[in-house]
């Protein structure tokens, strides 16, 4: 088959434009009208460019005019989809606040329950606290499927708000705060100043309570005698939103809490024992004492003329002593204190090493911090929380943690075994005191955010180390 003449060819796509004023291919990569060079010109270099049989390129260029026109239009249908799905997908967005990004936290006053299904007569698998966070997983018109915990269900769309708005919400209603040390070392200030005190240093990987965030400081509680500032570049802060609980979890919170209640209470009744035979005890003693001192001073204050009718009486004395000290001897009064450390037995595993001691304050974990209190269960201060925990191994401690200071024996920082006291100072004097529960971390009661908890040793700088146990 011969070849169509260049020219003819370039003749006829030229007229075929003119008249039909369908552009070239969008291959060509160019629009072409009367302010180009010329039509003719143009077409010429298409073909130098395209070296194809002219049929091949006749009926090619006049396919691919046509399909980019019908593709154009396939692509722009479904748009409007996207765009509905970017609004939906955009209740989630966590610019500000990005720790809530596909994220909702629950607004309601009370507990929320997650359903099983989208239906308020639907199974119970769960609940979660006012303020607590899940993690977003479809949004529908009237319920949000989430999870949260170990929980994986369905919450009503009124109790929930989402991404940045989440984050707003937690700032308006008091939602705590953590700050996460995120340098190796980190000086708190006295003030928000650089040139101000450092009241102490704090490691990093640590977390702290929130108090306030401004002008590129956070502010935070590292103990119950320290409050700082620290830059907010060197800490992350999070907010501190609970998560769900299942139904069998809180069943189970609520059987330890029952067994801790009762623990309380039988520690409760043993004290009280122990209470009521020291006074009694007590009371024998001086009963006992009582008599014999009365008929001696009778016998002495007897007047001359009945000193013959007063020898019975001095007689009987001597009688009368004799089996009084028989009491006494049984008795003896370095023993009378004995039965105060007699509720241990009921509160605390046998044996006195540092490791059981240990083991003992570590179940009140989570109990609260209350100043000047000294109770293991319904609160107590950093120093009362160690009396109590040393006082259930029989071991006697003075109420504050400068007097606790000077117990024991000095041991170094790089020599600690649990058990061991370690104390931190603000402004120069100790102000609080843990114990060494050993693998670089202590156990103490912290402030009134954190309760009793456990902390890296060197949360804060530690200026002494004490050891009680074994001395």
């Amino acid at each position: 088959m011969h070849r169509i003449a260049k020219k003819f060819v370039v003749a006829m796509l030229s007229a075929g434009m003119i008249v039909s004023g369908v552009g070239l291919s969008t291959e060509a990569g160019q629009t072409y009208d009367d302010s180009n060079v010329g039509i003719t010109n143009k077409v010429e270099a298409y073909m130098a460019a395209n070296s194809t049989d002219t049929n091949e390129l006749i009926v090619g260029d006049v396919t691919e005019v046509a399909e980019p026109e019908e593709e154009e239009v396939k692509e722009e249908a479904p748009a409007p989809a996207e765009e509905k799905e970017d609004v939906k997908a955009s209740l989630t967005d966590a610019v500000e606040y990005e720790q809530f990004q596909d994220r909702a936290v629950i607004t309601a006053d009370t507990k929320v329950n997650i359903r099983a299904e989208e239906s308020t007569e639907a199974e119970v698998i769960g609940a979660i606290e006012r303020g607590g966070v899940c993690l977003v997983d479809e949004i529908g018109d009237e319920w949000t499927k989430i999870e949260s915990g170990s929980c994986e269900g369905y919450i009503s769309n009124e109790f929930l708000v989402y991404g940045d708005e989440a984050g707003k919400w937690c700032d308006e209603n008091g939602i705590g705060r953590r700050a996460t040390v995120n340098t190796a070392t980190l000086k708190v200030r006295a003030d928000m100043d650089e040139n101000s005190d450092c009241l102490t240093l704090i490691p990093e990987g640590e977390d702290y309570y929130v108090c306030n965030i401004n002008d590129g400081w956070t502010e935070i509680a590292v103990d119950d005698d320290i409050r700082g500032f620290v830059k907010s570049e060197y800490v992350d802060v999070t907010y501190d939103n609970p998560r769900a609980v299942s139904v069998e979890e809180q069943a189970e919170a609520d059987r330890i809490a029952k067994e801790e209640a009762d623990r309380a209470w039988l520690e409760y009744l043993a004290q009280q024992e122990a209470l009521q035979q020291a006074q009694a005890a007590e009371a024998e003693q001086t009963v006992t004492e009582a008599p014999a001192a009365t008929e001696t001073q009778v016998a002495e204050t007897q007047p001359v003329e009945q000193t013959t009718e007063a020898q019975p009486v001095a007689e009987e004395t001597t009688v009368t002593e004799t089996p009084a000290a028989e009491p006494v001897a049984e008795t003896p009064v370095e023993e009378a204190p004995a039965p105060e450390p007699e509720p241990a037995p009921t509160a605390a595993p046998a044996g006195s090493t540092g490791v059981d001691l240990v083991n003992y304050a570590m179940q009140f974990v989570g109990n609260p911090y209350v100043w000047g209190g000294t109770s293991l269960t319904n609160g107590a201060d950093c120093s009362g929380f160690v009396q109590s925990v040393y006082a259930a191994y029989g071991y006697s401690l003075p109420r504050v943690a400068a007097s606790q200071a000077g117990c024991g024996v000095e041991v170094s920082l790089s020599d600690l075994q649990p058990g061991d006291l370690l104390f931190y100072s603000y402004d120069g004097s100790i102000g609080h005191v843990a114990i060494y529960a050993g693998g670089g971390t202590v156990v103490h009661a912290s402030n009134s955010r954190d309760g009793i908890k456990t902390s890296s040793y060197n949360y804060r700088t530690p200026v002494k180390a004490c050891r009680i146990i074994g001395q």
